[in-house]
């Protein structure tokens, strides 16, 4: 059924009320319901029914009737992850792992420039998945970026701006697969397009994607001049000349280091090395799941990396490090068997918002990907009469909006990249292949960036201990403005392609940086002056 206008009717009111309300899962429920009252036609007892179902549905219980079925639950494996982890963070704390670490960062790390780039340098080197980046950023570097007063904002902006823009550059990641999936089902390597290996299509968009690599740019000149702007210029006034890191809402952030105490007698090895553990089990499954030659299959390095099962890897990897960081502290005495129970609770008390939003967002997202179809309404409302030339900036606006609407980046890779292969391939310009693919992949990252709804975003803030509709307005601005840019850099590219992609790729990219620098010094002027008034008020 098409539902047209209406399938906007969710996002808008679950987006608009997040901003409204600052409450994130009332707001989450009231797209939710109005979701479903569409869909069942005003039948409340029907919707209750249909919300219930779908939140069953996204908690995968059904596939414990096997082992098989299990390895294949993708969102529960998400959320037993983020248990995991959290109880990780419980027990490295309490052994004193974090605070004898953050005593020898800050003996290191001896100004804000310098804990802003090493949190920076931590997200760049996590690189395989953006869950794990987003948590394991957040929990090494608070203490860090604490005494340096970096607010909790701007911090969630760092760890969510080295997340997913550096997944989608980095040769082998868990994006890659979904991308490469995508292109595959999409007929690239087939047919007229047997010339294009899916792989190097992919590694080839890296050079267009230039929401991402400016989005990085961004964070080391912010990081390096401190051109802070909008909201965000009100969290690190306050953080750096009043010491307060939430400006204002302490109370709505989520940290477990508030109920543990730390031991006295921790090391720094206590917390790299379960970390350490962590990184390279997760590695070892994803290379498993991709029947990597190592682990007696048959697939070298790349592929297996295409092939790979993350969120699988992702549970069991973190289960085995967990295994392996409660024999350890036991060993090292730092922390008593009896205290195991209490610090499991506290840890999964501290990822219990985040799994709330989470199960939230994917029941919304059902909700509009499968029954309302909002992403392929929101694809019709563009015409198809547009030029070729301006089709890569035309696909970036249409991913950004529907990956903003949806939550979700890998949902609108799988409903755009089909549709942007077969169009290229319809016009004959098959030089635009790779700058359309770029713009759908470059544009769903700003709308899972900027989305309150969206995964990456929520696990942001969680990591960082920041409220998150504070991350949400905070980055906002930030992430618009380079997406402006990059349509830009998008329409420069389409145009200049037949004087060749290098040369129209690197003007595009020359373009963003000198206009990027300039744009934000502008727009932190402007801010600084407003701000300076108002206080002198």
């Amino acid at each position: 059924m098409d539902y047209g206008f209406w399938s906007l009717i969710p996002p808008i009111v679950a987006i608009g009320l997040a901003f409204l309300t600052k409450r994130v899962l009332l707001s989450l429920f009231a797209g939710i319901l109005s979701g479903a009252l569409i869909v069942t036609h005003g039948n409340i007892i029907d919707a209750f029914v249909k919300i219930i179902k779908l939140m069953w549905d996204n908690l995968e219980f059904s596939n414990f009737k096997s082992f098989e079925s299990f390895n294949d639950s993708w969102n529960l494996f998400i959320l037993l992850f983020l248990i995991i982890l959290g109880i990780m963070v419980a027990l490295i704390s309490r052994a004193g792992g974090a605070l004898a670490y953050g005593n020898w960062a800050s003996k290191k790390i001896n100004s804000k420039k310098g804990a802003s780039l090493s949190t920076f340098l931590l997200g760049i080197l996590i690189f395989l998945d953006d869950y794990f980046n987003s948590l394991t950023v957040g929990t090494v570097m608070k203490p860090v970026t604490d005494k340096h007063n970096i607010s909790r904002a701007k911090l969630a902006y760092i760890i969510d701006s080295t997340a997913a823009p550096i997944c989608i550059i980095a040769p082998i990641s868990s994006w890659v697969a979904e991308v490469i999936s995508q292109l595959t089902q999409s007929g690239v390597g087939t047919g007229e397009l047997s010339n294009f290996n899916p792989y190097n299509v992919f590694l080839s968009s890296i050079f267009f994607n230039s929401y991402a690599i400016l989005t990085i740019f961004m964070v080391i000149l912010i990081s390096v001049k401190k051109f802070d702007f909008g909201p965000m210029y009100e969290h690190e006034y306050n953080a750096e000349f009043n010491n307060d890191l939430f400006n204002g809402n302490k109370d709505a952030s989520n940290e477990v280091e508030m109920d543990v105490i730390p031991g006295k007698n921790g090391k720094v090895i206590d917390l790299v090395l379960p970390v350490l553990v962590l990184i390279i089990s997760i590695i070892s499954f994803m290379l498993y799941t991709g029947d990597f030659v190592l682990f007696g299959g048959e697939n070298n390095l790349a592929v297996a990396f295409e092939n790979m099962n993350s969120a699988f890897a992702l549970f069991w990897g973190g289960l085995i490090s967990l295994i392996f960081t409660i024999i350890y502290f036991l060993i090292r005495k730092t922390i008593n068997f009896k205290e195991f129970g209490s610090l499991s609770y506290k840890g999964f008390k501290m990822m219990l918002p985040a799994i709330k939003i989470l199960i939230f967002a994917w029941t919304i997202g059902s909700i509009i990907r499968n029954d309302l179809q909002t992403g392929e309404y929101i694809v019709s409302l563009a015409s198809d009469n547009f030029p070729i030339e301006i089709m890569p900036a035309l696909f970036f606006i249409i991913s950004g909006i529907v990956s903003f609407s949806t939550g979700t980046s890998w949902g609108t890779f799988g409903i755009l990249i089909p549709i942007a292969i077969p169009m290229a391939l319809h016009t004959g310009r098959l030089d635009l292949i790779i700058p359309m693919v770029s713009g759908v992949l470059s544009g769903a990252i700003y709308g899972d960036h900027a989305s309150p709804i969206s995964d990456t975003t929520i696990l942001s803030s969680t990591g960082a201990g920041c409220h998150h509709i504070d991350h949400v307005q905070t980055q906002f601005p930030y992430a618009t403005t380079v997406a402006i840019i990059s349509f830009t850099g998008f329409l420069i590219v389409g145009f200049l392609a037949k004087f060749g992609l290098l040369i129209a790729g690197s003007i595009s990219l020359i373009f963003g940086f000198i206009t990027l620098y300039f744009a934000v010094k502008i727009l932190h002027n402007k801010t600084e002056k407003k701000y300076s008034k108002n206080i002198s008020k």
